[in-house]
């Protein structure tokens, strides 16, 4: 990842204090203490790695309270399987560090931040469930509506709203105003419309057209809301 040239700026001969003025990109790691490496030769580089280790405990959390909920084994997060990214990018399988960072600090956090989160970690945790891999992005989008009452995006509306009406129907609803995603009364608010999305998926991987009548029906109803018909 390439943010071009910047300048090393010195706050005093002799001082020792050395600024490097990075990208806004990068302005989430504000703080972070960097280790820095020093690679000599023709070409020398300074290498600033910042402590993701609060991140990373962060994502791993996240991860063993999802797979509690859904009553899956313990275990690492599966990053070789969902990706990581510093930040929030276009592909909504992969984690990001900086949504990371954000559920490490003190709460309240961003939802935005959690949705995102689940749906990525969802694919993994949809596929060791046992939902079929066909399924395993719309099960992934339930199970981040599920727990936070948002679409983590805008290809997403079709399988969250397939989510709510499921969860309407059991007399269920999303979780709202996820806050604090590390807190015990969120995640025992979340896991009953989890594990009800983890078993509408399973069945509608059993049943393929059970599901094609339920995003036919979507798609004749977002044609109805648009033309008024």
């Amino acid at each position: 990842m390439d943010f071009g040239s910047r300048s090393i700026r010195s706050a005093g001969l002799g001082s020792g204090s050395i600024e490097v003025t990075l990208p806004s990109r990068l302005r989430e790691l504000t703080g972070l203490p960097c280790r820095i490496t020093l690679r000599d030769g023709l070409r020398p580089e300074i290498v600033l790695v910042p402590d993701l280790r609060a991140a990373r405990q962060a994502l791993q959390s996240l991860w063993t309270r999802l797979a509690a909920a859904l009553d899956l084994p313990q275990g690492a997060l599966p990053l070789a399987e969902t990706g990581i990214a510093l930040r929030p990018d276009a592909a909504p399988t992969r984690l990001s560090w900086t949504d990371g960072l954000l559920l490490a600090a003190p709460p309240p956090h961003a939802p935005e931040a959690t949705a995102r989160l689940l749906r990525a970690m969802g694919v993994p945790a949809a596929t060791q469930a046992g939902v079929s891999a066909e399924l395993g992005e719309a099960c992934a989008a339930a199970f981040a509506f599920a727990a936070t009452g948002l679409v983590p995006c805008p290809e997403d509306q079709e399988a969250c709203d397939i989510a709510a009406a499921a969860l309407a129907g059991a007399g269920l609803a999303p979780v709202q105003g996820a806050e604090d995603a590390g807190c015990d009364a969120f995640w025992a608010a979340a896991t009953p419309p989890l594990r009800r999305l983890r078993d509408l998926h399973l069945d509608l991987a059993a049943t393929p057209s059970r599901h094609a009548a339920l995003r036919r029906a979507w798609r004749q109803g977002v044609a109805l809301e648009l033309t008024g018909d």
